[in-house]
């Protein structure tokens, strides 16, 4: 009889040994899955910003490519109507007529191809750049709270059908699509702003002035050696217009000359433009009339050249005004710096569907009552800006969260009591 008891009790103690290391299995793999389902809804959306970083670099990459194909015709065109001109001189000096042939059919054919070039370029990236935003817009709205659900379902069930995973509302579960907005319209200004400032030294602005020693000055008294001989003045440069609907670009080249200061005062005083010796113009627009809306780059020192180039501008079609882009709701540095979205995962295992523990063809289990109504796992995991090491040391170049750099990862991260409480609660509803 002693034998017999002992048996039954080590029975008994093995029985809830071995119901216990079922319930920490089956907790145990709650965990990994609402790891898991967490961790995977939290690294989609770290790849759909790192895919906005991308496309926004490859957008204004685009638009500088496109600056680029505008300064390119403006500046053939210029050099042209520059060999025009020498070419007229020169037909008075037999010697130089050759010469002065041959550069200009080289430089024509050169204008030529450039404006062929830039005419088929520039419908291109400006569609192709129009599509990376659409492409932006798309990828954003899938990622809806019922798509990252759907995701938490899939990662789970493809563990365990048997479990069944929640996204909880302790955190916003819309916070991702409020996370980032399309910028559009006069919100553009800073895409063109990083665009302007990104563009080659030549395409920003090209010029400069130059004394002209072989023509001083006459019809005044100077009074520095600078204001003994005329000038050479340059002015050139490539920028977007101020509604952002188009690329312009201008060069010119002009003789200034020295007048006086009155008839009184014979001094030289100030520079005149006195010759036009060259001129360009290149406009990318929709199809609106070619025209150079403003002027972006000091054109204004050589009137009458920048006249002629607006005359004779030439007209890109087919680009579709700068396009939109994708970037933070939020612009405050404070708000950047910890700029994250949290995803808080659940997963819930009814006991009546654990596994049980059996001896040969009997089943064993403990009695309802004295378990729980279900087992669950909470799991947090953060999308978050994971800033360059060499940003963080130098407050003055500090990178903050942003749409153009793709350093967004995810992590888990622990619970909050709120997180907890809903989990709770949510624990004690219906089995799914």
């Amino acid at each position: 009889m002693l034998g017999l008891g002992i048996l039954s009790l080590v029975a008994v103690l093995i029985f809830l040994v071995a119901r216990s290391a079922v319930i920490s299995n089956e907790k145990a793999k709650a965990m990994g899955l609402a790891d898991a389902a967490a961790k995977s809804v939290a690294t989609w959306y770290a790849q759909i910003l790192n895919y906005d970083a991308y496309s926004n670099r490859a957008i204004a990459a685009n638009e500088i490519m496109i600056a680029q194909s505008v300064t390119l015709a403006s500046w053939t065109q210029y050099a042209q109507t520059l060999a025009q001109n020498i070419g007229t001189v020169a037909a008075v000096i037999p010697a130089a007529q050759a010469v002065a042939s041959w550069i200009n059919e080289s430089v024509t054919v050169s204008y030529q191809m450039a404006k062929a070039g830039a005419s088929i370029e520039t419908p291109l990236r400006s569609g192709y750049a129009q599509m990376l935003h659409s492409s932006q817009n798309i990828m954003h709205a899938a990622a809806t709270p019922f798509a990252a659900q759907a995701m938490v379902n899939e990662v789970v069930w493809s563990g365990d059908s048997r479990f069944f995973g929640q996204l909880i509302p302790s955190s916003s579960i819309s916070a991702f699509s409020s996370f980032s907005a399309a910028r559009s319209g006069a919100e553009r200004a800073p895409l063109a702003s990083l665009i302007q400032q990104s563009q080659d030294d030549f395409s920003r602005s090209r010029g400069f002035d130059q004394r002209l020693y072989l023509m001083p000055s006459v019809g005044c008294i100077p009074t520095s050696l600078d204001s003994a001989f005329s000038k050479l003045i340059r002015r050139g440069g490539t920028w977007l217009s101020a509604d952002f609907s188009s690329w312009e670009s201008a060069d010119t080249l002009s003789i200034h000359s020295w007048r006086r200061r009155s008839w009184l005062n014979w001094r030289c005083s100030g520079l005149r433009e006195a010759i036009p010796l060259a001129w360009g113009a290149a406009d990318a627009q929709a199809s609106s009339p070619v025209q150079i809306s403003r002027d972006g780059a000091g054109l204004g020192s050589n009137p009458s050249a920048f006249s002629l180039a607006g005359s004779h501008a030439i007209g890109l079609t087919g680009y579709q005004g700068l396009s939109g882009y994708r970037e933070l709701a939020v612009s405050a540095d404070a708000a950047r710096q910890s700029a994250s979205v949290r995803v808080p995962v659940v997963v819930r295992l009814p006991l009546s569907k654990a596994q049980k523990i059996t001896a040969g063809q009997t089943r064993m289990a403990a009695a309802a009552s004295q378990q729980p109504d279900k087992l669950w796992a909470l799991s947090v995991a953060e999308l978050f800006f994971l800033r360059p090491v060499d940003t963080l040391s130098n407050p003055a170049t500090r990178e903050f969260a942003n749409l153009f750099s793709p350093c967004w990862g995810s992590r888990l991260v622990a619970p909050s009591t709120a997180d907890q409480s809903v989990a709770m609660l949510l624990s004690q509803g219906a089995n799914p």
